[in-house]
């Protein structure tokens, strides 16, 4: 395996409680390595997994929410505020990318190979993964989002999902402080060599914490 940046995720027997995320390690949200400065507006993002999938939380500081489209299965970087998830297997060349957003909508993006000659648009409506959950908060620093990958997405393809599995994974934030949507905020975990959010060998590994002897699942065949 590659060197990489490790995230880790705490095993969950269920949806995560408040117990679980304090369990789970943070990792804040930072500026690409090649930017100078201090990041306005931070986060700090957590991860939790079981048989059913993953589970992402992001705490996030926003003084400004603005969520133009109230749609889901948008581009939504191009209407606002929104928090993104990026999860590919290590091996592969498949990735999802996925959104949420302050007002509560969500869309998947499915990119059967990266690079790839797909427009963003193509990557948003050729597929069939429907299953992303997504559930906001308003805060009194900003919000919170929440995130659940079903398993049953993540090895549609053939790949195992558990212990035993190699996944690396991603996020990426657009904070936008003004209705016109110019020079948004741009920051991620872990942090890439560039603000480019398609730099998948630089993606972290995702690590599996407190795994158990049924930590591994493998999409039934029919």
């Amino acid at each position: 395996m590659d060197r990489r940046p490790v995230i880790q995720a705490v095993y969950s027997d269920g949806e995560p409680c408040a117990e679980v995320w304090d369990k789970a390690p943070g990792y804040r949200l930072a500026l690409s390595q090649d930017c100078s400065g201090v990041l306005y507006e931070g986060g700090e993002v957590r991860f939790a997994w079981n048989e059913r999938g993953l589970v992402v939380r992001a705490e996030l500081e926003d003084s400004c929410l603005i969520a133009i489209n109230r749609q889901d299965e948008q581009l939504h970087y191009l209407c606002g505020d929104v928090f993104e998830l990026f999860v590919k297997p290590l091996n592969e060349p498949y990735k999802w990318e996925m959104y949420a957003t302050p007002a509560g909508n969500k869309a998947t993006l499915f990119f059967p190979t990266w690079p790839t000659e797909l427009s963003p648009e193509e990557g948003l409506l050729d597929h069939d993964f429907r299953g992303l959950g997504v559930w906001v908060e308003e805060t009194s620093i900003g919000w919170t989002a929440q995130m659940f990958v079903p398993s049953e997405q993540l090895t549609a393809l053939g790949a195992v999902w558990g212990s035993e599995s190699e996944w690396t994974i991603f996020c990426g934030r657009y904070n936008c402080n003004t209705e016109d949507l110019k020079n948004p905020e741009m920051s991620m975990a872990p942090a890439l060599s560039k603000t480019n959010y398609h730099l998948g060998e630089e993606y972290a590994v995702l690590e599996f914490l407190e795994m158990n002897t049924k930590s591994v699942y493998r999409r039934e065949k029919k």
